[in-house]
């Protein structure tokens, strides 16, 4: 075999390049970064109440003006890249010191105290020239001191970019992009910058927070100035994890790049979706849609082939979830190509993602219906159930699981001990049959926490109608 289509080869199947510079030459292939600074200068610790005002108080850039890179910060990049409305991306890791990350394979990656990911934001203002890319934003995502929890900050950068300043809100700035394809040659771009609520839309904590520093969004090739390498051999190398994680990835899970035409249609189409839905759509995610989008779960078990969809067909008869050979009466697609509120992904996108689009469209004109039918999970059809939620007694949430036999309108509501109406969870959604999972948060329809004592929920359908107890302990 050829060395080109060797490193192709072993590219594509995520084998670090020490692995293959070995097969191939024999030597020892060099690392994309040869020893780790220590990180002295971009230090957060939200609890303690230091958070930096301003980009040039952060200790992010020893330069500001020239956007130089302070010591001690790590750059990485992502297999799979969330849309963000085109804006181009740059992407470093903080942590404080030297010290390290608990690695995990197949899970969570844990980080110490106060690390901080950070994220640039460039918009290319004459549309596609990278030379006319400009930074508009920089968010930080820091982690809350000893909890799991992460926080976000979003600095916006003045018109000269000298410096960025933190925003207490969500904010949007008006852009005009040059476009020879528009009208007038020129397009507005509604640039959204979150405020500290809408971070944890997406970094959710059934997603583990963090969404793009883990094995499989950096188990493939980084250029680092001029050497490639695989990121986790780099971070392995200078010492950024706890222990040694050896230097062959083969076996390791990886995303594949969605906009790479090598790679398999299906894989493809499922990481764009793993990156752009999946941390929503996946057990103990929002409450309103059942689906499963992440890389691994079988396409089969995912809650969406042939699906009928709990939040309409957006004006598509006949549509489903996901319609098999007819991506046009698919919901999964039809709502990327929305900018109405049924948009997904629902916030900070004002703009289509044509090529992803384009992409989930081709994936499911191909998928065969027979072959998903008949790898689907066979549902009982005297299968109807309501089961106990846990925890029970609860105080801030608690989880619903409940199963249908036959297509149809389903109702779950939850009422107090005088059967006075408090939480209308399901309201009469068209459903397929299957186990749907649910949480409700302790609070009414007015969005009011209920107080502590005993209440019901039913579940109902036209078939058949199940109650249940549970207690709120405040």
């Amino acid at each position: 075999m050829a060395t080109r289509y060797l490193w192709l080869y072993l590219v594509v199947s995520g084998m670090s390049v020490g692995s293959l510079t070995n097969l191939a030459t024999g030597q020892v292939q060099p690392y994309g970064l040869v020893e780790r600074v220590p990180n002295t200068s971009l230090l957060i610790d939200i609890e303690n109440g230091l958070v930096p005002t301003t980009i040039s108080a952060s200790g992010l850039f020893s330069d500001v003006a020239a956007q130089t890179l302070a010591p001690g910060l790590i750059p990485y990049s992502v297999n799979s890249e969330f849309w963000s409305d085109g804006a181009y991306k740059t992407r470093y890791l903080a942590l404080p010191g030297e010290a390290q990350i608990e690695f995990s394979r197949d899970g969570i990656w844990r980080f110490p105290d106060n690390s901080v990911l950070v994220k640039n934001f460039y918009v290319e203002f004459i549309k596609g020239d990278p030379v006319s890319r400009q930074i508009v934003e920089t968010r930080f995502l820091v982690k809350v001191g000893a909890t799991d929890a992460w926080r976000g900050l979003s600095y916006k950068w003045n018109d000269d970019a000298s410096d960025a300043v933190l925003l207490p809100d969500r904010e949007i700035l008006p852009l005009f992009i040059e476009d020879p394809d528009a009208v007038d040659a020129f397009s507005e771009y509604r640039y959204f910058f979150p405020g500290p609520q809408d971070c944890t839309l997406c970094h959710t904590e059934a997603a583990g927070w963090v969404l793009g520093m883990r094995t499989a969004q950096l188990n493939g090739l980084r250029d680092y100035d001029g050497i490639l390498d695989n990121q986790l051999r780099v971070l392995n190398h200078i010492g950024v994890f706890s222990d040694s994680i050896g230097e062959d990835y083969s076996e390791f899970p990886r995303w594949e790049n969605p906009l790479d035409e090598i790679v398999p249609l299906p894989l493809r189409a499922r990481s764009y979706l793993a990156v752009n839905c999946g941390h929503c759509h996946r057990p103990g995610g929002v409450d309103r849609a059942n689906i499963d989008l992440r890389y691994d779960t079988p396409l089969a078990e995912t809650n969406s082939v042939d699906w009928s969809p709990m939040l309409g067909r957006l004006d598509a008869s006949g549509a489903k979830i996901i319609n098999p050979g007819n991506a046009e009466k698919s919901t999964l697609l039809l709502r990327t190509l929305s900018l109405t509120s049924n948009r997904m992904p629902p916030v900070a996108s004002s703009i289509v993602d044509q090529e992803g689009a384009a992409l989930i469209r081709r994936w499911i004109d191909g998928l065969d219906a027979s072959t998903l039918v008949a790898s689907a999970p066979q549902h009982q059809l005297d299968s109807f159930a309501l089961e106990q939620n846990y925890p029970n007694p609860f105080n801030a949430q608690t989880t619903i699981q409940y199963e249908v036999e036959t297509e149809g309108p389903v109702d779950l509501t939850v009422y107090d001990p005088l059967g006075r109406l408090v939480r209308t969870l399901v309201q009469m959604k068209q459903q397929m049959p299957g186990r749907y999972t649910l949480r409700w948060d302790g609070r009414d329809d007015n969005g009011l926490a209920v107080a502590s004592g005993l209440f019901f929920y039913r579940l109902r359908t036209d078939l058949r109608t199940e109650t249940r107890k549970l207690l709120v302990v405040r």
